[in-house]
Order: C-alpha cells, then sequence, then structure tokens
C-alpha cells in the first residue's frame, strides 16, 4: 500500500511540474473529474439512480480536489498557507467571514429582487407561495454547497493559478470566459447560449472584483454566488409560476428553469455593478495585486 501511494504521489509531482504551467492547469480539473467518477464506478452497480450516482463522483472529484491544494502550490509556485493565499481564512476574526458572507448575500437579494418586482407587479406570473422541506433543502445546499465549490475553483485556484501565470487583469478576463462556457447547456437555442455565455462572463468579472474589494476574502464571492443561484431556485421552484409568455429579456432564456443573468435586464445589471466595484477598486486595485 504504501509503495502504491508513493507511485501516485511522484505521479502527481510530475504533472505538477510540466512546462509549460498552462497545460495542467487546463487538464487538472478533468483529471480530477475523472478519478472522481472512477472512485464512483463502483456506485453503479447500486440501484441509485445516475442523478444521485453523477452527484457522488463529483463530491469526489471535489474532495480530491480540495486535498489536492497545498500541495498544488508549494510545488508550483513555492506558495504556503493555501487557504489564506485563496481567501479562506485571509480573515483572523470568523465574524468578520460571516460579515462578507451575508454582504455578498445581500447583493445577492438585491439583485433577484430587482428581477421579481417587474414580474410579480404584472400578469407575467402565477402566485404558488409553497416552499416545500425538499426544496427549502436544496435552496440551503445551493447557497452553501455549489456557492462555494465553484467559488473555490474559479475565484481561488484558477484566478490564482492564472494570476501567477499571466497576470491579475488578464487572469480575472480569462477564468470570467471559462467560468461562463462550462455553465452554458447545449439544449437552447445559439442566440439565448450568447446571452447566458455574456451574463455568466461579468458575473465572473464582477466575483473577480468582490473578491479584490474584500482584501481577498472568498466568502463575499460564496453568499453572492450562493444567493444568486438557490434565491433564484426557490423563487423559480416555490414561490412563482411564470406565464408563457414571461418576457426573456427579464427573466432570461431556459426551458423549465429560466436564467435571469441571460436576460437583457440581468445582464445589464451585471455591467452596473461591475462598474460600480471598478470605480470603488480605482484607487487601490494596485496593492491587491
Amino acid at each position: 500500500m504504501k509503495i502504491i501511494i508513493y507511485k501516485i504521489k511522484n505521479i502527481y509531482i510530475n504533472f505538477l511540474e510540466i512546462k509549460p504551467k498552462i497545460i495542467s492547469t487546463i487538464i487538472f480539473i478533468p483529471i480530477l473529474y475523472l478519478l472522481g467518477w472512477i472512485l464512483a464506478s463502483p456506485i453503479f452497480l447500486t440501484n441509485l439512480n445516475k442523478d444521485k450516482v453523477s452527484l457522488i463522483g463529483t463530491i469526489f472529484t471535489f474532495l480530491i480536489f480540495i486535498f489536492s491544494l497545498p500541495k498544488w502550490f508549494k510545488i508550483r509556485w513555492g506558495l504556503n498557507n493555501t487557504w489564506k493565499l485563496l481567501g479562506i481564512n485571509t480573515i483572523n476574526r470568523n465574524s468578520e467571514c460571516l460579515l462578507y458572507f451575508l454582504r455578498g448575500l445581500f447583493l445577492a437579494s438585491i439583485l433577484i429582487s430587482l428581477i421579481l418586482i417587474p414580474i410579480v407587479e404584472t400578469n407575467w406570473r402565477y402566485w404558488i407561495g409553497t416552499i416545500s422541506p425538499e426544496i427549502l433543502i436544496n435552496t440551503i445546499l445551493l447557497i452553501i454547497g455549489v456557492g462555494f465549490a465553484e467559488e473555490l475553483i474559479f475565484r481561488g485556484w484558477l484566478l490564482e493559478e492564472l494570476k501567477n501565470q499571466i497576470g491579475l487583469k488578464k487572469a480575472i478576463i480569462v477564468q470570467a470566459s471559462i467560468f461562463s462556457i462550462v455553465h452554458i447547456g447545449s439544449d437552447l437555442p445559439i442566440w439565448e447560449m450568447i446571452n447566458i455565455h455574456i451574463g455568466l462572463f461579468f458575473l465572473g468579472i464582477l466575483l473577480s472584483l468582490i473578491r479584490l474589494k474584500d482584501k481577498k476574502s472568498l466568502w463575499g464571492c460564496v453568499g453572492l454566488h450562493g444567493g444568486l443561484v438557490g434565491l433564484w431556485f426557490i423563487a423559480n421552484n416555490g414561490l412563482l409560476d411564470f406565464t408563457s409568455d414571461y418576457p426573456k429579456w427579464l427573466v432570461g432564456p431556459g426551458n423549465i428553469n429560466t436564467n435571469p443573468l441571460g436576460g437583457i435586464f440581468g445582464i445589464s445589471l451585471m455591467i452596473i455593478f461591475c462598474f460600480l466595484y471598478l470605480l470603488s477598486l480605482k484607487n487601490n486595485i494596485k496593492s491587491l495585486k
């Protein structure tokens, strides 16, 4: 067993030392995803449905990702204290971490409210107002789980990795592009996918700016990202049922679950908030590199 572990470590170290470094950056997550699926493969023999097996494989992937991060930054860049680098424990007091998270969640509630208020005041929706325990649990998991996992990957690992290779400004743009591309489904018309791509791109920019504004803490990003996903989920699945003639420029494209960031209104909100955060960072962004 020790020999196997030793060989795995050597393979991992050799992988981290691949040059140019951008190659290992590109294939790192796909390889981890493959490993996660391999670990989850015995579960295929059980009676679990494919969605649950897929979720378990994703959880395995994320756990491998977390455990591999300290070695990643130490071997590639000679950097220690990984969790401080990624913005997990940059703040000494837990109350300040919570404050950043709640502030991000509050911003998410503002953005969702700006989209929902015009809908509630029109005939484009039916009021349901019923939130089942399952929907509530899913909402909490989306806010905490998806928000943390995706922010650790994109605004944590990927942003820091790209910053070390191409600089901060280019890294912000590239990670936002990757973030938007991996979230686009293939079951929508091309023009709707482009709109979603644009909205998610500016969301990726906004989340990066928020991290810089929060002194590199990741928790404000987690609050905003998780809040947007969770609050829209509960509105779309427990509170409202949109009519067939709902305006896509406001609600966004989609079939069962729409994506408000793919609507013209949602994209405009992202651009406005990006501009506001850029103005607030104008005087001190150099010190944050």
